[in-house]
This record gives C-alpha cells, structure tokens and sequence, in this order.
C-alpha cells in the first residue's frame, strides 16, 4: 500500500508540462563546403520564374497525411516492399537519399525493421553505402524493391537498407528518411525516389508541396504528391515563386536553393543584409531560420534591438515587442513573417527568437518559414513556390509553440508552479514511504541484506525539445539542438532519471 501511495504521488512529477521545450535532432545531410565563387548569369535566375503554372486540380489520393510532433518534426507513412510493409518517415528536402532500418539492424533503436526476406521482389545489390546527417551516420547496402507514397507506387527503385546506426540516430521518432532533395546530393537514390514515382506515373507532375500546421500537434498537416491545393490557404490564394539556383561551386543542383536579395525589418529602413543577394536552402528538415555565421549577429541584433536579450533568449518582453521581418526573394517578391510567426514564448516576459547560426554561408529556410507559407516544390520548372493569401504576403498564420506573456503566460507559470510544488511533495512522501518500508523489513527481517530501491521509470512524453542546427559546433549561446521529439517513439520507450539527463546533454552536441 505504501509503494501505491509512493508512485500514485509520483505520477504527478512525470505528468507532461504544458511548457515543455521542443527537442530536435538535425537530419539534413552536410554537402562539401564550397571553395570558391562561381558566377550566374542573372538571366538564369528568371527563366523558370515565368513558366505557366500546373493545373489546381488535385485529385483524390494524392494527400499524405503528416503529423505534427510539437512543430518539432512532421512525419508520415511509406510502404516498402510486397507485400507492402509500412514506415514512419520524415520527408526531408535538405536530402536526397531514402532509407530504413533492416531487421538485420541490431542497433537502429525501437524503430519497425524491414524484413527484407519477406519480400518478394527484394533484391540486394551488395553495395555498401555510408550517409552522414548532422546527427550521426547510418551504413547499410543498397536494395532495389517497390515503395509506394499514397496511392502511387515505384517498382524496382534503389534504397538504404541500413545495418547499423550511431545512438542519436536511434532516438529519432520516425523509422527513416525520404529525401527529396536532388539527384545531385544522393549517394543511394539515383534518380531519387520521388523523381522515380513521378516518372512512372505519369499522371502526377514531378513536383510536391507541403501544408504544416502552424500550431503544435494539431491535425492537418499534408505531402501533396504531384500537384498542390491552394484552397488548403483560402479562395484567393497564389503561388509567389522564386527560381531554384546552384550553389557556387557545385556544377549540379543539389539543395533546394533559392536567392534572397533582400532582409529586413519594419524597424530598419536602412541596411540590406542580403546585397546582392544570399544563398538560401528550403528544407523541412530543419525546424528553424538559419542563418550564416557572418550575418547572424548583425540578425539578432537587428531583430532584438532595444529589447532585453542575450542572443535570442529574451527577457521581460510581449511577443508584440519584436518587429515584422521581410524576405525578399528573386525577383521581386517580398515575404513577411509576423511576430507570432518567428517568436516562441513560454511566460513571464520570457521569449525566445527562433532563428539559429548555420555554420555555413547560406540561409536556410526552415519549418518555421515552410508552416507560415504553404510551398510548392516544382522540379518540372526548377521553382519554389510560396502560396499567399494577397498579392502582399504578410503571414501571420499562427503561433509558435508556446503562449504570449499576457494571460496564457499567466495559466502557463501557474501550472509550472503546481508542478513543480507536486513533484517537491511527491519526492517528500516517496522518502518517507521509503523510509518506513526499510523500518518495517528491517525489523522482520533481522541481519539480512537491504532490500534494493525499486527503478521507478517514467515514460520520457515530453523530453526537452528544440532547435537544430547545420551540422558544426554550437556555441554556449544556443540553446539545444536535437531536432526530434522523443514523446512518441514507434515503441514505448522508458529511460531513468540519469537515461533521461545524458539524452538533454547529448541533445547539446547534436
């Protein structure tokens, strides 16, 4: 009866907080760093801009429902093999290479294996591959079989059927990666996967758009596969596009890269960050904004200025503090993101900015930018195209995870407080229960050993979230890293205290 009483006050501690913060863990894999400058003809940057737009029709099927994990990470569904055996996959536009983990995987966590000896159309090329994402690596062979997306299905595409990966790797919510990126960057997938199902099912365009809800776990985020539905932003609704260009140096399109020419906020009439113009990468694999480490201070600072802040961490502010911000991208569009768009706040005044240093020297444009702009990406017309509402794209489609500093801030810290209080008084009676059931078996049970403390685990629902990264080293101003949600692995997943403080400092190094 004790212990019931011990683990029934226990249960208040391990309750999931409102406030938890978001993990993340990088998945974008890291191309060479280029070397030096190549030139582009500015005519080039135009060409696909003007191309007449596909047809709006959208036929059933082409849907892939996404589910949104705390706007950490959005996943769905990909069968392999026939019969069909069915995967959580992140789909990931800053990679090019498809994978899952084999049933020979001894080390690929609590992910659903790929039982390659119960497909019939199965062949293994023998061929060993390594890919490295930010977050680790994963080795494997090579396998041709059938995938299918929806409703659509490609026969006899090469895959990663992959033996071993590194620990980070096997915390990741979802079993694999899609990459959706180009060619150029794949070291599997040749032609990639979704070039492969557009060209065997001719009816669908080779072209994909992602609609992310804004809000945290709410329902309703897709893949559109082959085509896109504006109606998903209103009756109104247009595509804005800006043309997919090369990075310097590279003689083949790897990234989804576009040009931005211009940077901004409504508070700075003057600076131009982006003169000429900046590389920028579209990737629903990263979570945030990233930035350059030459522009990032420059950024924050432009964004932050007058306000209390250490980097993007801020302090005694609203979210109606912070300024609009402008994107201008080739040729002549103009992107805005609201205050709510770009800044996550959790209470008391406390606010943080959800832009990142990338380590690297272009932009990339990540989910926090994809959920306020329903984007189409067009290989048929090498285009990206962001869906507005106006001929003016001023977003403000919804909130970061987290409140404001107004009343939900209030409720916010009120449930902090109790939390925190029940898990002081939980700790209290589990001591005291804990003492009084030694007493007892000590006194039955007279020069025998003590008896061991029971493990008491606890399902790790909301482990500490954030942001990631490109992958190179953090600087003590960032905050975490990892961007996967540990709260809904394929398999229930239990750590203890010390499983669960080595998982958030792990999460730093991502």
């Amino acid at each position: 009866m004790r212990w019931r009483l011990a683990l029934a006050a226990l249960a208040l501690c391990v309750a999931p907080s409102d406030a938890a913060t978001p993990i993340r863990i990088a998945l974008s894999r890291h191309a060479p760093r280029p070397t030096a400058t190549e030139a582009h003809a500015f005519r080039q940057l135009h060409a696909s801009v003007d191309a007449p737009s596909p047809a709006t029709t959208f036929p059933p099927g082409k849907a892939v429902p996404l589910k949104n994990y705390g706007n950490v990470q959005y996943i769905g569904k990909v069968a392999f093999g026939n019969p069909p055996q069915h995967f959580t996959m992140v789909f990931d536009t800053g990679s090019s290479d498809t994978w899952v983990p084999s049933a020979d995987c001894n080390e690929c966590g609590p992910h659903n294996l790929f039982e390659h000896t119960a497909s019939t159309t199965f062949l293994d090329s023998q061929e060993k591959f390594i890919d490295a994402y930010g977050s680790g690596s994963v080795t494997g062979t090579v396998a041709v079989d059938t995938i299918r997306l929806g409703e659509y299905k490609v026969d006899s595409v090469k895959f990663g059927v992959v033996r071993e990966e590194t620990e980070k790797l096997q915390a990741f919510i979802a079993d694999g990666i899609f990459g959706m990126a180009f060619e150029g960057l794949a070291q599997i997938s040749r032609p990639t996967v979704f070039t492969a199902l557009a060209a065997e099912n001719p009816e669908i365009d080779n072209m994909f758009a992602f609609y992310l809800t804004p809000e945290a776990y709410r329902a309703g985020s897709e893949l559109h596969i082959g085509g896109f539905d504006l109606s998903v932003v209103g009756p109104n609704a247009s595509f804005h596009y800006t043309p997919v260009v090369k990075l310097p140096e590279f003689d083949t399109y790897m990234y989804w890269t576009i040009q931005l020419n211009h940077f901004s906020t409504d508070k700075q009439s003057t600076d131009n960050i982006c003169d000429p113009f900046c590389y920028a990468i579209v990737d629903t694999g990263t979570s945030l904004i990233s930035v350059p480490d030459g522009q990032y201070a420059q950024v924050i600072q432009t964004i932050t200025a007058g306000l209390n802040c250490q980097d993007v961490n801020c302090d005694g502010v609203s979210v109606s503090d912070f300024p609009v911000l402008r994107f201008g991208m080739v040729p002549d569009n103009v992107f805005q993101l609201q205050p709510r768009d770009y800044v996550q706040c959790f209470g008391w005044g406390q606010c943080r900015v959800q832009l990142q240093s990338t380590g690297d020297e272009w932009w990339i444009l990540g989910d926090v930018f994809i959920k306020t702009y329903y984007t189409l990406f067009d290989a048929d017309n090498m285009r990206v195209g962001f869906a507005c509402e106006s001929d003016t794209c001023t977003g403000g489609r919804g909130d970061i995870y987290g409140g404001d500093d107004g009343s939900d801030a209030t409720l916010q810290a009120l449930k902090n407080a109790f939390l925190i209080g029940s898990c002081f008084a939980a700790a209290c009676m589990f001591l005291f229960v804990f003492y009084m059931n030694q007493q007892d078996e000590g006194d039955d049970e007279r020069g025998a050993n003590d008896p061991k403390t029971p493990l008491l685990h606890a399902d790790a629902e909301e482990l500490k979230r954030s942001s990631r990264r490109r992958p190179q080293e953090t600087t003590a101003s960032s905050y975490e890293e990892a961007r996967r949600n540990f709260s809904a692995l394929p398999s229930p997943q239990t750590y203890t205290q010390q499983q669960h403080e080595q998982h958030e400092q792990d999460a730093t190094s991502i």
